[in-house]
């Protein structure tokens, strides 16, 4: 193999090893930080964010890269790129990051000033982009939990609605089997009515009543002359 062969070789393999890295570093990034997966600072400005966006995506293209995540990594670029380009959304990021610094700084002691090289240090941005992730993960949780009542909400609705639709469901089933059940009602009258015409009679029991027995007439004898077991004996 010519030198020239062996040089282009190289260069490819190191591309490619290039490649895989910043598909690597993408998927490591925090996946709410569209700033540090584009490796952009707060201030930058679109043409800032759209340059990023078309070097790295040129560079991590799913049909240019054989890495296995490399889809994954050019959707969270693209994802990246959107959130940044909506004015909402950057500014919303911005706000967050600036409250991670308020609170970064205010954790340092009172006598540090402000031109103090530790806010330009690594370990300060590392303090910073440590409390944005806290923030932003924070923002999710609650815009979860959100989304959960909401949608438990829609499910409370919609169960009422299908309670409705039951109930008017069985009503008219109801009154379906009634329909279809009127001739018969209808024949079973015909026929009621036929036989109170051909002279039938129904027959009505008599209501039972209580009959006491009837009281014994009282002796009016009086009760000093009346015969004693004794005397009655002796006359036979």
């Amino acid at each position: 193999m010519a030198d020239l062969d062996i040089d282009r070789f190289l260069e490819v393999e190191a591309s490619a090893i290039q490649k895989d890295a910043e598909v690597e570093r993408i998927m490591a990034c925090f996946k709410l930080d569209p700033f540090d997966i584009l490796e952009l600072d707060v201030g930058c400005l679109d043409k800032d964010i759209k340059m990023a966006y078309r070097k790295k995506s040129l560079m991590i293209h799913p049909d240019k890269v054989r890495h296995p995540q490399a889809r994954d990594a050019f959707d969270l670029l693209k994802k990246a790129e959107t959130d940044l380009m909506d004015p909402a959304r950057r500014a919303f990021l911005i706000s967050i990051i600036d409250e991670a610094k308020f609170e970064v700084k205010k954790a340092q002691p009172l006598a540090m000033p402000p031109t103090d090289p530790f806010f330009t240090s690594p370990v300060y941005k590392t303090l910073v982009k440590q409390k944005t992730k806290d923030l932003l993960i924070e923002v999710e949780l609650r815009k979860r939990k959100l989304m959960k009542k909401e949608m438990e909400a829609e499910g409370e609705v919609a169960r009422k609605q299908d309670e409705v639709m039951t109930e008017r469901k069985r009503k008219q089933e109801a009154q379906k089997v009634w329909e279809d059940s009127r001739d018969d009602r209808v024949h079973s009258w015909r026929n009621f009515q036929a036989g109170k015409t051909s002279g039938g009679k129904i027959k009505k029991k008599k209501p039972s009543t209580f009959r006491p027995p009837k009281a014994q007439a009282e002796d009016s004898t009086p009760y000093s002359k009346r015969p004693t077991t004794s005397s009655a004996s002796e006359g036979f």
